[in-house]
């Protein structure tokens, strides 16, 4: 299952928060940590050796250009802040293309390396 498959739970809160009005006045904004199954293109302007910004990322995307997402169109994050209501795309905080009062609505601070294996990053650390 790639990262940008959604599950059945993410599919079933999707459809839960699409029909549900009530919901959508109740959340303000979409906050994203992560790793690469959540980041929107922080690795872009970052320096490592995971990035995303080349073909086939993006491919399914609106404009079908890369955006430093992990993923060949929108990421699940996209998609539940698309079902709440709020922005169909969850910009990444380190995107000099936004600024703060982009963020109002949602932020996604994930970052391809990041994990809960402390090896990952060591090993990744090494190559630099």
């Amino acid at each position: 299952m790639s990262c940008c498959s959604l599950t059945p739970f993410f599919i079933w809160l999707f459809v839960s928060l699409s029909l549900s009005t009530a919901t959508k006045a109740k959340v303000p904004a979409i906050i994203v940590f992560g790793d690469s199954s959540m980041d929107s293109g922080n690795n872009n302007v970052i320096s490592t050796l995971l990035k995303s910004n080349f073909r086939p990322y993006g491919r399914d995307f609106y404009d079908g250009q890369p955006t430093g997402s992990f993923c060949n169109g929108r990421i699940s994050p996209d998609f539940i802040s698309d079902a709440f209501g709020l922005k169909p795309t969850i910009p990444a905080y380190s995107d000099p293309a936004y600024n703060i009062s982009d963020f109002t609505t949602g932020v996604c601070f994930a970052s391809a390396r990041t994990g809960y294996d402390h090896a990952t990053s060591k090993m990744l650390a090494m190559k630099h």
